[in-house]
C-alpha cells in the first residue's frame, strides 16, 4: 500500500511546487526564522543571567521562543498543500481521473497525506539546521568559549519529533475539510480557524516541560501519536469515492 501511495505522492509533489504560492512559503518561513532568531537571540543573550544558571537558562528561553519558528511555522506548508488536496483537484478538473485509478481509498488518502507531509518535513528540518547555526553563531559572538549552546538534548529531540507529529495532526484535520468544501479558499480559511488554535494549544502544553522534564514531553508525544492515528482513521472513513464524485 505504501509503495503505491508513495508513487502517487512523488508525482503530486512535483505538481504542487509548480505553484508560485507554494514556493513562497519556504522563503517566508526562512526569512521569519532569521529575523526572529536574531531578535530573540540578541534579547536573550543580552539578559542578566543568574550565576551558575547560564546554559540552562538560555536553553529554556531559546527552546521556548525558537520552538515557534522551528516547530510551528513549518506546519504552514503542509496545511496549504492539504487544503488543496481534494478541492484543488475539483477546481482543476483532475479529481475524476484520480478517483478512476486502481488505488484503494486508503492508498489515495495515504498518498495525499504524504504529499503534504514530505515537503513540510523538508522545510522543517532545513529550518531547524538554520536555526541551530544561527543561535550558536550568536552565542559564540557573545561568549567565544561556547561552541554549542542550543539546543539541549531534550530540545533537539523535540525539534526532530514534533514537526511530523504536528504536521500529521494538521493534515488529518485539513484533508477532510478539503473534501467537504467547494472552493480552495474555503479550505484555507476553515483549516486556519480549526488547525492553528489546536496546534498552539498542544504546543503550549508541551512547553511546560521544555528543557526541564522528559516525562511531560513523552506524554505529549504519546497523546499526539494517538490523535494522529485517530484523525487518519477518521479521514479514511470520510474519504469515499462516491461521496466525492457526488459533490462535484
Amino acid at each position: 500500500m505504501v509503495n503505491k501511495s508513495w508513487i502517487m505522492a512523488r508525482t503530486e509533489i512535483r505538481m504542487v511546487f509548480k505553484s508560485r504560492q507554494v514556493k513562497m512559503i519556504p522563503i517566508m518561513i526562512v526569512t521569519m526564522t532569521v529575523l526572529f532568531g536574531v531578535l530573540i537571540g540578541w534579547i536573550v543573550f543580552g539578559l542578566p543571567i543568574p550565576p551558575g544558571e547560564g546554559d540552562a537558562f538560555i536553553n529554556v528561553m531559546m527552546t521556548t521562543t525558537m520552538g515557534m519558528s522551528t516547530i510551528m511555522l513549518p506546519v504552514i506548508l503542509p496545511v496549504m498543500i492539504a487544503a488543496e488536496s481534494i478541492v484543488g483537484e475539483k477546481e482543476r478538473h483532475t479529481l475524476v481521473p484520480l478517483l478512476a485509478t486502481p488505488l484503494t481509498d486508503s492508498q489515495l488518502l495515504l498518498g495525499k497525506f504524504l504529499t503534504a507531509l514530505i515537503p513540510g518535513l523538508g522545510v522543517a528540518y532545513a529550518n531547524l539546521a538554520l536555526s541551530i547555526g544561527l543561535v550558536n553563531s550568536m552565542a559564540l559572538l557573545f561568549n567565544p568559549a561556547k561552541l554549542w549552546l542550543w539546543p539541549s538534548p531534550l530540545g533537539l529531540v523535540q525539534a526532530l519529533v514534533m514537526p511530523p507529529l504536528f504536521s500529521l495532526l494538521a493534515i488529518g484535520i485539513t484533508v477532510p475539510i478539503s473534501g467537504r468544501v467547494t472552493k480552495v479558499y474555503e479550505a484555507y480559511q476553515t483549516s486556519t480557524i480549526v488547525v492553528f488554535p489546536a496546534l498552539i494549544f498542544a504546543y503550549a502544553g508541551l512547553l511546560q516541560g521544555t528543557g526541564l522534564d522528559w516525562t511531560i514531553f513523552i506524554a505529549g508525544v504519546i497523546a499526539l501519536v494517538i490523535a494522529d492515528l485517530g484523525l487518519f482513521r477518521l479521514a479514511r472513513n470520510l474519504f469515499s469515492r462516491d461521496r466525492l464524485t457526488s459533490r462535484r
